[in-house]
């Protein structure tokens, strides 16, 4: 379906080829929205090349990153492929970063995400903190309102604070 530019996923996982192969459905997609990730295995490779990942994804957010081991390897895998991305962003939970010095911390993700070698040299990667209390982890109450060019744009991560 090569008109579906924007999408959003409520979870992910727990197998990342069944996500990879979702994708390719949508070879033009743009814009890719995940409200949460399920305990995904690490992806070894990219055999074929996925056209959204090699020509058009430019912006992804994930609503909430847990910031753990298999939510590291899920990211890095599009930090790692998505060549034209141009800015990716991490929903972290307030409790996941208290009491760690913020500029180590961010320090810390960028080395396990491997930011150094991103795919796309432009890409920008924001993390942004919301309170656990009260978050609500739904997809969107327009989601379904396609007279909108991006109907999560706004809402996606509601009530986040760039860190």
């Amino acid at each position: 379906m090569r008109t579906v530019k924007v999408f959003a996923l409520d979870h992910v996982g727990p197998d990342l080829d069944a996500g990879l192969d979702f994708l390719k459905c949508f070879p033009c997609l743009e814009t890719l929205y995940i409200a949460n990730i399920k305990t995904v295995r690490k992806y070894a490779s990219l055999d074929d090349p996925i056209e959204c990942l090699e020509h058009h994804l430019k912006t992804m957010s994930l609503k909430i990153y847990y910031v753990n081991g298999q939510e590291v390897d899920f990211a890095r895998f599009f930090v790692l492929n998505a060549k034209v991305l141009g800015r990716m962003e991490f929903g972290i939970l307030e409790s996941s970063i208290n009491g760690h010095d913020i500029d180590k911390w961010r320090d810390n993700q960028n080395r396990k995400l491997q930011v150094e070698d991103r795919a796309s040299p432009g890409a920008r990667f924001v993390f942004k903190k919301f309170a656990s209390t009260g978050s609500n982890y739904s997809i969107s109450k327009h989601a379904h309102d396609l007279s909108m060019a991006d109907p999560f744009d706004s809402s996606f991560l509601d009530g986040t604070v760039t860190i």
